[in-house]
């Protein structure tokens, strides 16, 4: 488990604790509540199943055509066209 996944999940749930963190087992609190490591792996658990749960909208963001492309799609296609061009994305990219 990496320091940055344990400060994210500090920070989402105590926004303004100011921490060190070397490992869950080794963390100093400067400022605010010290939360519990169970808490702290709850929270990581949630975050990567967030994370997670939205690959397929990080794929569809690299494969649609850029603004530039969108608008020329419009310009010769109009919106009809450009919709069309975005379906094949969604539909290779399916929300699961």
């Amino acid at each position: 488990m990496s320091t940055r996944n344990i400060m994210e999940a500090i920070i989402s749930l105590q926004p303004h604790a100011q921490v060190h963190v070397k490992s869950l087992d080794d963390i100093t609190w400067f400022e605010g509540d010290e939360i519990s490591k169970a808490d702290i792996q709850t929270e990581i658990d949630r975050l990567q199943a967030e994370y997670d749960a939205q690959e397929y909208a990080r794929k569809r963001a690299e494969d649609y055509p850029s603004w530039q492309e969108q608008m020329d799609l419009i310009y010769h296609s109009g919106v009809a066209g450009l919709k069309t061009e975005l379906k094949k994305t969604k539909d290779k990219f399916p929300k699961e």
